[in-house]
């Protein structure tokens, strides 16, 4: 397996600094371009301090080689929004302005390295992008630790704010980044004596170095301009666009982690490339992974990096005291600090043949069903809660899925038990079934108990309110349709009480729940016209919103690469009483006739993958339970579905509560 840089580097905190917005958002542009954009991508990102630091931190050939990854890591960047903005433009300001001065003033002392320079006249204020301080054991200039041979960059963060006379006889790099770190945040600095006097060792006087300041300036306020960073706070309205924005940005970063790992063609390449993801996203450098031997005892699997000293553990897995054991036992991380007294020995001495301070401990399935323990050295604390380390390990285990058969395993590691083989033919047993249903409602359960929580802390903004009452819901909902799954046609269901509900507010509802997780990703503008006239009508809530959520899935992946879809509704009078019309249109190319001869059948999807075929039948049979109809018209530019729903029951037997458990 590859070896890891001698040096350690500890950037768990680095992970967590904010971003300029703007930057982020033309590097993606940048990158999707291609290789003929890559001199533009490379301009782009060294304005940002942090995002410079973190890819000039990857090995060298990482930008080009790792396209995916890389687009996933930018996605992922914690950028400055709402009330953050106005500080982080300051701060933003302050490390361009001394970046352009001390790559200006190296050039006047010559032997300066222009990029080094700017490197470190960009990094000199680092340790302000985050919201918390900084560990008493870390500086920010640890983090620039191995980028060149000698640690002068490293210096010039480390000593940027001493007095100028202290670094008088200092490497020259240092020197120039304390003399433009003092020219820009000193009030009529040229004016002071050590100032004059550090210049005048650069053979510069007063009058050039205030000319020198003020262009630095006026190129600042130009790349805030073409970048966007403003001085201002974001006005209120703007909060619910940015969470969609970060919402469709993590969807996006984990289909960029998708493509990552699809790149591996067996097992070990999964490794290298996770090996990848964790020091790119997350600062993680040194990593390793134990699995179970035939002997029963965790031991260090070869797939990731190791030394020959951790070869020499096996761990019991009844071991309690160990963080390893119990993340199995749990099936949860645990986390290992060298600073806790009374800890597992060997924990102690996995962290020291890392180098690392401590430990967070990942169970993670591998190839053939077998389990291991991912161990991650010098993670931040809370690494577990990210929503990106979730994503990454789920991509990492479907590749490991993928790539199963037929692959050496490391030496003493046991093979799993192979799955009971599964039913033939299409009933699945209904004990199965209840065990299944059983296991799910536990997640939604916790799922359920943390929104409560999220609501409590949130208070009284009402947009997150709004948006977990949408959760809320959506979660009640998947729960009474995996209960509905155990019911038999035999068993008597009672009938649920009809309640009045607006269906112009389901359909904003549902408009507003797919936005960024399924129209955004897949380039369908969306248009709402609903008629303020539509009376509430008394339905079951569940079941009109299951029926426009496959409509619209249906019309998402008709239309491919991207196109238009509308929602409308408008009363009209049909069959002697007046009824309500939801239409759903879309511009996709349309219906094959073969197909739309058999549209509301039970058929085999044709779609493949987890298409049952069933959508369109379970639609049309749930409209009818709300006593309606449904219909379609498709042609070479677009199909629309239109349901009809009458505003009163008239007598009519109430809807029955039946569940289908696919759509």
């Amino acid at each position: 397996m590859r070896e890891l840089p001698n040096n350690l580097l500890k950037k768990s905190e680095l992970m967590n600094c904010l971003c300029a917005p703007g930057v982020v958002a033309e590097a993606l542009e940048h990158l999707m371009k291609g290789e003929s954009a890559q001199a533009a991508f490379a301009d782009c990102v060294r304005c940002d301090p942090v995002l410079a630091l973190r890819l000039r931190s990857l090995p060298s050939g990482f930008t080009q080689q790792s396209h995916d990854l890389l687009r996933g890591l930018l996605l992922a960047a914690p950028i400055a929004a709402g009330a953050a903005q106005a500080m982080y433009a300051a701060r933003w300001r302050q490390s361009i302005t001394v970046a352009h001065l001390a790559q200006a003033l190296g050039a006047r002392a010559g032997g300066v390295d222009a990029e080094a320079a700017w490197t470190a006249g960009l990094s000199h204020n680092l340790a302000d992008y985050l919201d918390y301080d900084l560990p008493p054991a870390v500086h920010a200039a640890d983090w620039l630790i191995g980028l060149d041979s000698d640690g002068w960059l490293a210096d010039a963060v480390r000593y940027h704010a001493e007095p100028l006379a202290r670094g008088r006889a200092a490497h020259p790099l240092v020197r120039i980044v304390q003399l433009a770190y003092q020219l820009a945040t000193r009030v009529a600095s040229v004016d002071s004596v050590d100032v004059r006097a550090a210049l005048a060792s650069l053979q510069m006087g007063a009058g050039e170095a205030a000319a020198l300041l003020a262009e630095s300036q006026m190129q600042t306020r130009q790349l805030a301009l073409r970048f966007g960073v403003v001085d201002h706070a974001a006005q209120s309205e703007g909060t619910g666009f940015e969470r969609l924005a970060r919402l469709y940005a993590v969807q996006a970063a984990q289909s960029a982690l998708n493509s990552h790992f699809r790149q591996a063609s067996e097992v070990a390449e999964v490794f290298a490339l996770l090996q990848d993801s964790l020091l790119a996203l997350f600062g993680v450098e040194r990593a390793c992974l134990f699995a179970l031997a035939a002997d029963g005892s965790l031991r260090l699997s070869p797939l990731m990096y190791f030394t020959p000293g951790l070869g020499m553990l096996a761990i019991l897995p009844d071991d309690g005291h160990s963080a390893l054991p119990r993340a199995l036992a749990r099936h949860a991380p645990q986390q290992f600090d060298r600073s806790e007294p009374d800890s597992a020995l060997v924990d102690e001495q996995i962290a020291r043949l890392l180098g690392v301070s401590r430990l967070t401990c990942q169970p993670i399935q591998l190839h053939d069903g077998q389990m291991g323990v991912l161990v991650a050295g010098d993670a931040a604390p809370d690494l577990s809660q990210s929503a990106l380390w979730r994503f990454t390990l789920s991509e990492c285990a479907a590749a490991l899925r993928s790539k199963g058969v037929g692959v050496m395993l490391p030496e003493n590691v046991v093979h799993a038990e192979p799955l009971a083989p599964a039913p033939q033919g299409d009933d699945i047993p209904r004990d199965r079934v209840r065990r299944a249903v059983h296991e799910v409602a536990n997640p939604l359960t916790i799922m359920r108990n943390y929104v409560n929580l999220l609501s409590d802390r949130l208070g009284t903004d009402a947009a997150m309110q709004r948006d977990l009452g949408i959760i809320s819901d959506e979660i009640e909902r998947v729960a009474r349709i995996v209960r509905g799954i155990t019911v038999t046609e035999e068993v008597a269901v009672p009938d649920a009480a009809l309640e009045l509900v607006s269906v112009n507010s389901i359909v904003s509802e549902l408009v507003r729940m797919a936005l960024g997780a399924l129209f955004m990703p897949n380039n369908v503008n969306v248009q709402i016209d609903l008629n303020p006239e539509v009376p509430p009508l008394p339905l079951q809530k569940d079941l009109l919103k299951q029926v426009l959520f496959n409509l619209a899935k249906n019309a998402v992946e008709a239309m491919h690469g991207g196109g238009h879809l509308k929602f409308s509704t408008r009363m009209i009078q049909a069959n002697g009483q007046r009824q309500v019309e939801i239409e759903v249109a879309d511009t996709g190319p349309g219906l094959p006739a073969q197909v739309v001869s058999h549209l509301f059948e039970p058929v085999a999807s044709e779609k493949g993958g987890d298409h049952a075929g069933l959508g369109l039948s379970i639609s049309r049979s749930l409209v009818e339970r709300m006593n309606g109809q449904l219909s379609c018209t498709t042609t070479p530019q677009g199909t629309f579905f239109l349901i009809h729903l009458p505003t009163l029951q008239n007598g009519q037997a109430p809807l029955t509560t039946t569940r289908y458990g696919s759509m």
